[in-house]
């Protein structure tokens, strides 16, 4: 963010296997490219958002994506889950996952589009709600992008700090959204129709039936 420079990776396949789904991929690369010291409110802080190994598959539950950092609340490692939209469509939009460092000079969101992120001027949404930002941010870009986002607390660098998505939603441990808005981040939005790659989309398909049928007999689920 300090440089305003995207890299894209691929990453061996190794590293899929020996650190399954997004909270392993984020432990992995924090712990393989942070310094050790590092300021969570500062630029050595690397902030990262990953979808779950199952994310835009029609596996039960498989929207779930991980947010990573050091916490500014602990110094430790900060980890926040959450569902919603925004995983499955990460994948669809091209990307496993996405690493923020440095900070930027100025509010700035990421638009990432079909394959394609672009790094976007964000002052005009900087000290908005996230509920407006999102009603701002879709009539621009379009109903079908899916965003998360941080408010004013968090901009502020409130140590409780969430971060929001689909209007409710909420990667809400850790004080994360502190660490948005030290690197003056105000959202991720993504879009984009990819598809996640099955070895064998028939049995994927029978076992989710098979699962759903068992869940759907529980009294909670019924109450959902």
């Amino acid at each position: 963010l300090s440089s305003g420079r995207i890299e894209e990776e691929d990453l061996d396949e190794r590293i899929y296997r020996d650190f399954i789904g997004g909270y392993g991929l984020a432990a992995r690369v924090l712990f393989s490219r942070q310094k050790p010291g590092a300021d969570p409110l500062g630029p050595g802080n690397i902030l990262g958002f990953s979808a779950g190994l199952s994310a835009g598959t029609p596996v039960l539950f498989g929207n779930r994506f991980s947010v990573a950092a050091k916490s500014p609340l602990t110094s430790a490692w900060g980890n926040s889950m959450s569902g919603g939209f925004f995983g499955p469509y990460l994948k669809f939009s091209g990307y496993d996952a996405v690493f923020f460092s440095g900070i930027s000079e100025k509010p700035v969101y990421l638009f990432i589009n079909n394959g394609k992120a672009e790094l976007r001027d964000a002052d005009f949404i900087w000290g908005k709600d996230t509920k407006d930002t999102e009603d701002i941010l879709k009539a621009e870009l379009g109903q079908d992008t899916r965003l998360v986002m941080i408010g004013p607390s968090a901009e502020k660098l409130s140590l409780l700090a969430g971060i929001i998505g689909d209007a409710s939603r909420a990667a809400a441990r850790t004080g994360l959204g502190a660490v948005m808005g030290a690197k003056k981040l105000k959202a991720i939005a993504v879009k984009g129709k990819a598809k996640v790659p099955l070895a064998d989309t028939e049995e994927v398909n029978r076992l989710r039936k098979k699962e759903l049928a068992t869940v759907m007999k529980t009294p909670e689920t019924k109450d959902f």
